[in-house]
């Protein structure tokens, strides 16, 4: 392969073909002579002497051109792959609205396959070493049972909670965590780092506070008369005379809502009535405002056993090297188990409610919604978009391993820093997602929802890049572990939330793969 190299000089003299240009500089120039650009053409593997005088071999000039292109577009492809997994996480819960449980046991259950199609290959073919198959599947329990835990909280709690608040509250784990591993004597933080958090928790206080003073809230709603009946054509009106235009009529279809109005029990004597009344905002029986609150809450709560299970991985797997495949594995099967056993609590907390009794048919129904098919017509949250269900649900599948697997290779041929980039400039890259015109429910931003986002932004910024600055043996560790990875080669990961995401989420990762 030739190479085009531009060098100067006033008088040149070419060597042989393959050699470089001899330059030859004079004190003064003729007249009439101009310094000027020559361009010398080297082949693969010729060496040249830049202005430094530093001997370089062309070779080793392509390859560092790859290497950097190659870590940018793999820099690009992880931040796409990590804002979609945030975007989708919420999006899918839009058609699975009615069937939480269902989309958390589906989740869980998705990734056993997907990684046994590694694991068992791998352990016949002796790729796996004897002693991680032959070691006690205990840690993995609890490890499942935290995970579960966390993931159900996050799961559910996505279902009621806006899009830009799902990107923004899960990071309250910095501050969690930092309180839990600083009790347990585990870490030490710069003061710039405890600054960052307390900026972090100020701008959750900014961005939830219109949710707690409802200052964004209009001081009228219009709701149906019938909730079970007409919430869906009533709960979208903004204006007075528009909520009260929607009558009862026995003989037409209201094409604006999924269910038909004729199907319900009407007399002649109601025909004509207003099915929607204007009232105080304060007075509403829905009670949704509440719900996000409450599941507000939950989303900063789930990072109590995310941090656990960090925790509790780093004491039980300290040193020992494990494939992160065989891990997660291992973690997905006792996650689903321990999520089947939490769906009867968790069917109860849902809204709306789903009793013991009802929990088989509810979760069937989830799986006839992610066909394709809806079985909820009344209400305020009918199934009217299951059709979409399988889409968003896979979308975001496939965004999820791609961002665990781009996880690894960056952290493999980049560095933490690099990762911490990434990361950080997910979060306003997700959280303005939801305003995007080609969302199902565009969000609507106030100057609240901006601010809380930059004062997050900056405590996320003093606390990733003022004291998680890797040493350097971390490195080389990173860069020559292969497949098998111990806790202490992830020490940069020290939010328990990117180190759950990695040890956790890292499936369908090929011991082999190469960019």
């Amino acid at each position: 392969m030739n190479m085009m190299v531009s060098t100067k000089s006033t008088k040149s003299r070419r060597g042989d073909r393959n050699g470089p240009t001899e330059q030859i500089e004079e004190d003064t120039f003729g007249p009439g002579e101009l310094e000027y650009e020559e361009e010398v053409s080297y082949e693969e593997g010729d060496t040249i002497t830049n202005n430094n005088g530093r001997n370089i071999n062309t070779t080793e000039i392509n390859n560092n051109k790859k290497s950097d292109l190659k870590l940018s577009l793999l820099f690009i492809a992880f931040v796409i792959a990590g804002t979609g997994n945030s975007v989708f996480m919420k999006l899918q819960t839009g058609p699975l609205y009615n069937y939480p449980n269902f989309a958390n046991l589906f989740g869980c259950m998705s990734y056993i396959p997907i990684t046994f199609a590694y694991i068992i290959p791998m352990s016949i073919m002796g790729k796996l070493p004897r002693e991680q198959l032959e070691m006690s599947k205990l840690p993995f329990a609890i490890m499942g049972a935290l995970d579960c835990l966390a993931s159900m909280m996050i799961s559910f709690a996505s279902v009621y909670v806006p899009g830009p608040l799902v990107v923004l509250l899960p990071q309250a784990a910095i501050p969690i965590s930092m309180i839990l591993t600083r009790f347990l004597g585990r870490e030490r933080y710069s003061y710039t780092q405890y600054i960052g958090a307390i900026v972090v928790l100020m701008g959750i206080l900014v961005a939830l506070e219109p949710q707690i003073t409802k200052r964004h809230q209009g001081d009228y709603l219009c709701e149906a008369i019938d909730l079970s009946a007409h919430c869906t054509i009533c709960q979208t009106e903004t204006l007075q005379e528009q909520c009260l235009a929607h009558k009862l009529d026995t003989h037409q279809v209201n094409s604006s809502t999924f269910f038909l109005i004729s199907n319900q029990t009407i007399s002649d004597d109601d025909e004509g009535q207003s099915i929607c009344e204007w009232i105080p905002s304060e007075s509403t029986s829905t009670g949704e405002e509440w719900l996000v609150l409450i599941w507000a809450g939950v989303i900063i709560l789930s990072t109590i056993p995310l941090t656990i299970s960090t925790i509790y991985k780093e004491i039980s797997l300290g040193e020992q090297e494990l494939d992160p495949v065989y891990l997660n594995g291992w973690i997905a099967i006792f996650q689903t188990i321990f999520s089947t056993f939490l769906a009867v609590p968790a069917g109860i907390a849902s809204s709306p409610s789903v009793i013991p009794k009802d929990l088989p048919t509810n979760l069937w129904n989830g799986l006839l919604c992610y066909a394709g098919k809806g079985s909820i017509e009344t209400g305020c949250h009918p199934d009217q978009f299951c059709g979409q269900a399988a889409t968003y649900f896979n979308i975001g599948l496939a965004f999820n391993l791609a961002y665990c697997f781009l996880m690894m290779m960056l952290l493999k041929l980049g560095s933490s820093s690099l990762m911490f980039l990434a990361l950080t400039i997910m979060v306003p890259l997700g959280n303005l997602a939801f305003a995007l015109p080609i969302m199902p429910n565009p969000a609507k931003f106030h100057f609240s929802d901006v601010m809380g986002l930059v004062v997050i932004m900056m405590g996320l910024i003093m606390y990733r890049f003022s004291g998680s600055v890797k040493h350097p043996h971390q490195q080389e560790t990173m860069q020559a572990t292969g497949p098998s990875l111990s806790v202490r080669d992830l020490e940069p990961l020290r939010e328990p939330l990117l180190m759950s995401f990695y040890l956790e989420s890292s499936r369908n990762i090929s011991s082999e793969a190469s960019i």
